[in-house]
């Protein structure tokens, strides 16, 4: 099976944007800027904006049909989160790929996931377990079909349904922005690869449902062990400093 296109080898950063996500038809003026901001950033997590593309002001804002003032605030907001930067002389690029980024995220999930994945278990609800039923359920149909942005919306949403269940929402916040930053590695994932994971995920929704403990946050660890890797290998020709 095809693996989906490599996100590492970014368009020319001459080139302005050809990516870009469309608004919606209803916008009201007091919300462009959120809209600018969100159509940007779901552009820039499912990969459709690759990593190091340049994003003109002028461009996109005839792209949106709007004024240059709320692409400008849109961009500000997006860099202070880290989603995109900007030099001078350059102007404003998506956020490159790291493998130093893609290891503190993942180190940090290895610390935080496999405790919250065994709270899970022992306080989950029947509402968490139809939730986690039916994200495998969506995983699976996603693939068949090979629909990457279900897949990775199915996947983020099974781990953001495990910190549910354990009941900490400071930890659900986490591991809900730890699950977005990682959707920008997962775009050259192979399919294969992708149905391993989605086997993993079947494997801790069994062990939650059956409130084995230990066996969900050892289960945790191996999943992310396993997704570090796969995230690694879609990105060919990064420097493990960069």
């Amino acid at each position: 099976m095809q693996a989906v296109r490599d996100p590492a080898t970014p368009r020319s950063t001459d080139q302005p944007a050809t990516g870009l996500p469309k608004l919606p038809r209803d916008l009201g003026g007091a919300n462009m800027q959120d809209s600018v901001y969100s159509a940007l950033f779901e552009g820039i997590v499912t990969g459709k904006l690759r990593p190091g593309e340049r994003l003109l002001i002028d461009d996109v804002a005839e792209h949106f049909g709007v004024s240059k003032i709320p692409v400008r605030e849109a961009l500000k907001a997006l860099e202070g989160k880290g989603w995109v930067e900007s030099a001078p002389r350059r102007g404003t690029y998506v956020r490159k790929l790291s493998m130093v980024e893609l290891h503190e995220l993942f180190e940090l999930r290895q610390l935080l996931e496999p405790a919250i994945t065994g709270l899970a278990a022992h306080r989950r609800r029947t509402l968490h377990l139809q939730q986690l039923s039916q994200l495998v359920d969506e995983g699976i149909a996603a693939i068949e079909r090979d629909d990457y942005a279900a897949s990775s919306r199915a996947n983020s949403q099974f781990h953001s349904v495990i910190a549910e269940a354990a009941g900490n929402h400071f930890a659900h916040d986490v591991i809900r922005d730890i699950e977005l930053r990682l959707r920008r590695y997962f775009v050259a994932s192979e399919w294969e690869e992708r149905k391993e994971s989605l086997r993993q995920h079947v494997a801790i929704f069994e062990a939650i449902r059956a409130q084995d403990v230990a066996e969900a946050e050892r289960l945790t660890r191996l999943h992310l062990a396993h997704t570090e890797s796969m995230a690694a290998r879609g990105l060919p020709g990064i420097d493990a400093l960069d």
